[in-house]
């Protein structure tokens, strides 16, 4: 079965979203691009996403600066943050871009039965996208089937990292290193 859409390419998803980022799309990012994280990744409080995230949020980690998620870095334009590999609209790590990316603008139509058929999400662009396309729900399942495996298994560690009590006086290296992963 398709879904009827067609991205426009008018970058307003790159724009407009703030991408919570996984451990494993991080590594692939860096692995490819050859590049340390502190060029990529940057760290945000609860308040920093509109709409603001539940302090509960399970993506959240405790370190000495509060409660902080792991996003794609963001640069300035002339009226907005956008993805730091955001280039003319278009997404300049497309092939190997986060699993939260990839993933979008779709979703199952029943989360409990990833299986079943897919749709659009509710308002999917903030730009404008075509519906005179079809995209094939295989790939879209396999891909949201991978990134939900990723981000239960990522959950997992911040839930063990957080059960620290120590957690909350610690740096966010000391995170990264614990997730596997290195600032520098």
């Amino acid at each position: 079965m398709a879904i009827k859409w067609r991205c426009t390419q008018c970058g307003e998803c790159c724009k407009r979203y703030v991408p919570l980022v996984l451990p494993v799309d991080v590594k692939r990012i860096q692995n490819r691009m050859n590049k340390p994280i502190s060029e990529f990744v940057e760290f945000y409080r609860p308040t920093d996403f509109k709409p603001p995230l539940e302090e509960s949020d399970e993506r959240l980690f405790n370190s000495k600066f509060g409660k902080l998620a792991m996003v794609l870095g963001r640069v300035e334009n002339e009226d907005m943050g956008q993805c730091t590999f955001l280039k003319n609209n278009v997404c300049s790590i497309h092939e190997f871009k986060p699993h939260i990316c990839r993933q979008y603008p779709f979703q199952p139509v029943d989360f409990d039965k990833p299986q079943g058929p897919f749709r659009l999400i509710d308002e999917p662009c903030f730009g404008k996208h075509d519906t005179d396309g079809e995209v094939e729900e295989g790939p879209v399942r396999r891909d949201y089937v991978s990134y939900t495996e990723a981000q239960e298994s990522y959950n997992e560690q911040v839930r063990r990292w957080n059960e620290d009590p120590t957690s909350k006086r610690r740096r966010i290296e000391d995170f990264l290193k614990f997730v596997g992963l290195e600032w520098g």
